[in-house]
């Protein structure tokens, strides 16, 4: 029936927003500690630094030469700048109507394993790849056996 455990104290909740704030930086492929340098340490392309709303830090690639359609990227890449500076990442969230974002440079460098952004995608290729193989297996064995 849900969870009856009382309230969380102040302390208890500092931890909990920690926990879920590091968990977040390190999905999001943001940086921990002091500003990092515009220069990625792998590949040497400068990217835009920008502080994120949890206290770590994040290098986007140039809005140039065009910034992008946030429909255009997939679901947890959409970063944005607010006024003052900071990025958040809009996670699943569905983007507005003319809007713009930019892309985390980890996703993007040519020196780095890039995360799988589209799991189901990646999956279903391999399930097709399989059944390619065994389709082909299949038709060999049709023509060995002159059934074909």
């Amino acid at each position: 029936m849900g969870d009856t455990k009382a309230p969380l104290t102040a302390t208890e909740w500092a931890a909990r927003q920690q926990t879920e704030d590091h968990a977040q930086g390190v999905r999001d492929g943001a940086i921990p500690g002091p500003r990092p340098a515009p220069e990625c340490p792998d590949c040497g392309l400068a990217g835009d630094i920008h502080p994120t709303y949890y206290g770590w830090w994040t290098r986007l690639e140039p809005e140039d030469p065009e910034p992008l359609l946030p429909h255009t990227v997939p679901p947890r890449q959409r970063w944005h700048v607010d006024t003052g500076g900071s990025a958040w990442n809009t996670q699943d969230d569905e983007p507005l109507p003319m809007a713009v974002c930019q892309i985390s440079h980890h996703i993007v460098c040519p020196r780095t394993e890039r995360p799988d952004l589209t799991p189901w995608l990646t999956a279903r290729t391999e399930a097709n790849r399989l059944r390619a193989e065994l389709l082909e297996g299949r038709q060999a064995q049709d023509d060995q056996d002159g059934t074909a």
